[in-house]
């Protein structure tokens, strides 16, 4: 992994979680400790045993290797220089991973992981795999193409990505899509509240980053209040991140104080409680000008494990979660005024927006559920470690 704990990827972390009570003995290897205010229970927990570089671990890696890294990513120096620092730290984890029997290599994100994964197993003779998600192919692909050729497998969480893999790669047959999930029993479907005497609640829960597009949902928040003003609501944005001072700015300048409110980080059990208690889900994704964008975000799973009814960008691999009519409600990315009208329709038609919830739910239940696809892809990591 680039880094642990990290908040806002609970879904490796729910991975691993579930992995290890399968019976399957996991390592951790992250670039990077990441020290946030908020650490996860399970982050916690598993956190004395993560496996972090150190000057005594690093190692120079074969000079063919070496090689291939510096020609692959020549075009940046910034990109060039982290790459650089990759290679020995994968030859020195070998080492490590050699004396602890490892005997596969996963990475998580197609970028500097599955750099790392490629030294470290072919320095051991032994398979690796990675799980593209999303900046990891729409933006920091460097070398991708040679990694995908060299894995056992690669794990894509959408069908979207899996063609846009191919379209950058070729066709190649050891690509699976593998969705990430959620965990049922954590989200109980519970129907939107009825809210005939107080205000709606909007929640969105999101890094304050550029591709999320949260500006969009403060405008639509404006556009509300001015446009249909006997709409009561407000709107809770759970997040942290860089662009929270634009943000703010702009909230001050909208005259929103009162009507949208960014509550900073939280854990796991408050956002659960955040979406129990929320009228409508809204996720603005938009493609940032480095060509980030979201995969298919597993805030929008929780939010419809929960009952939410959900309203989401048509981008990337997000309508094959939230399907226009059936799961949820779609808008064109950096559309404030699509957010406002979805946000009306679903107040003004309980009913319907009931209905788009239960079908939500149930896609949930067979499509992505966490312990169901972690389980498929252990059997590819036992279809590796056996080949």
């Amino acid at each position: 992994m680039s880094r642990f704990p990290v908040l806002t990827e609970t879904f490796v972390l729910q991975e691993i979680s579930t992995l290890q009570s399968m019976g399957w003995p996991v390592e951790i290897f992250a670039l990077y400790r990441e020290r946030p205010a908020i650490v996860q229970p399970g982050a916690r927990q598993i956190l004395p045993g993560v496996h972090y570089p150190t000057l005594a671990g690093v190692s120079l890696p074969r000079p063919g290797l070496l090689r291939a890294t510096i020609r692959a990513h020549a075009r940046s120096p910034r990109v060039l220089a982290k790459a650089l620092l990759v290679a020995p730290i994968a030859a020195g984890w070998a080492q490590q991973m050699r004396a602890l029997g490892v005997e596969h290599i996963h990475a998580h994100f197609g970028s500097y992981p599955a750099l790392a994964a490629l030294v470290a197993a072919r320095l051991l003779g032994i398979g690796f795999s990675f799980t593209v998600h999303a900046h990891d192919l729409f933006a920091d692909n460097a070398m991708l193409a040679e990694k995908v050729r060299r894995a056992r497998f690669v794990v894509t969480i959408s069908r979207y990505n899996l063609e846009r893999l191919r379209g950058l790669v070729g066709e190649v047959g050891n690509v699976h899509v593998v969705h990430c999930g959620v965990d049922g029993n954590d989200f109980s479907f519970q129907p939107p509240v009825d809210r005939t005497c107080g205000p709606r609640t909007v929640v969105c829960v999101a890094a304050l980053r550029e591709y999320k597009g949260l500006e969009f949902l403060v405008q639509a928040c404006s556009l509300l209040r001015d446009q249909a003003p006997e709409e009561r609501f407000v709107c809770c944005i759970v997040g942290e991140g860089p662009a929270r001072a634009s943000l703010e700015r702009l909230i001050r300048t909208e005259r929103l104080e009162e009507r949208v409110v960014l509550l900073g980080a939280r854990d796991h059990t408050a956002v659960r409680e955040l979406l129990h208690a929320a009228d409508t889900f809204v996720l603005p994704s938009v493609e940032a000008r480095n060509k980030y964008m979201d995969g298919i975000p597993v805030a929008l799973m929780e939010a419809m494990a929960s009952g939410v009814p959900v309203i989401a960008s048509r981008l990337s691999g997000i309508p094959e979660l939230v399907r226009h009519g059936d799961t949820g409600l779609l808008v064109e990315p950096r559309r404030a005024d699509q957010i406002r009208d979805a946000l009306v329709a679903c107040w003004r038609d309980e009913a319907a927006s009931l209905v788009r919830a239960q079908r939500a739910r149930a896609l949930i239940e067979r499509q992505y559920d966490l312990r169901t696809n972690t389980s498929a892809l252990a059997a590819l990591f036992e279809g590796s470690i056996l080949a």
